[in-house]
């Protein structure tokens, strides 16, 4: 029993459904368990550039996702004239799509010293917690491997904690602030 406790207590993909009905069976059967654990796929997305019809999605998306937050940090509401200018000034943007349907988008900028400042990620709301911005990251950090980008740079809010969460989960390093609520963050790649 205690060698089944381990394997189950070591299924760290199961669900704690998963590892109850394993522990049981073990009790039942007294020998240790093989489980089959199904992991979930890494979501599909694709990517594609942006183009002038997605705009107004870009900005409308950016609004209702960090116009509170923009608004929270700087005190007045999100400059919508000033992004608009940003996205159409040819910055690399791509729309992460699934299923055919814009799910979100992602912007960057190279600078010097082979750094990489991405300016925004932002995926619709009933797309969060599904891995997709995980894989999202994953494929801007190839891409950047592959143009020979050594830093990725990103700059969050301090009031917006879930974006704190995910930079640092995604291995990210706080490594200056700018006032009055801005924390740039740094990852070294390899």
């Amino acid at each position: 029993m205690q060698q089944a406790k381990k394997r189950v207590a070591g299924m760290k993909q199961a669900s704690a459904k998963q590892r109850r009905r394993a522990l049981g069976t073990a009790k039942q059967a007294k020998r240790p368990v093989k489980a089959a654990i199904k992991t979930s796929p890494l979501p599909e997305f694709h990517l594609r550039p942006r183009r002038p019809e997605d705009d107004s999605y870009i900005v409308a998306l950016t609004q209702r996702q960090l116009g509170a937050v923009h608004e929270g940090a700087f005190g007045e509401p999100f400059p919508e004239v000033q992004f608009l200018q940003y996205i159409r000034s040819g910055a690399p943007t791509f729309i992460i799509e699934q299923n055919g349907q814009k799910i979100g988008y992602y912007s960057y900028l190279i600078g010097p010293a082979d750094k990489m400042h991405i300016s925004a990620m932002v995926i619709q709301p009933d797309h969060q917690s599904s891995g997709i911005g995980t894989a999202v990251m994953e494929q801007i950090e190839k891409n950047a491997k592959n143009q020979g980008i050594r830093v990725l740079e990103v700059f969050v809010q301090a009031n917006n904690e879930p974006s704190l969460q995910f930079t640092r989960q995604l291995g990210f390093r706080e490594v200056f602030q700018i006032e009055p609520n801005t924390i740039a963050f740094q990852k070294q790649l390899t």
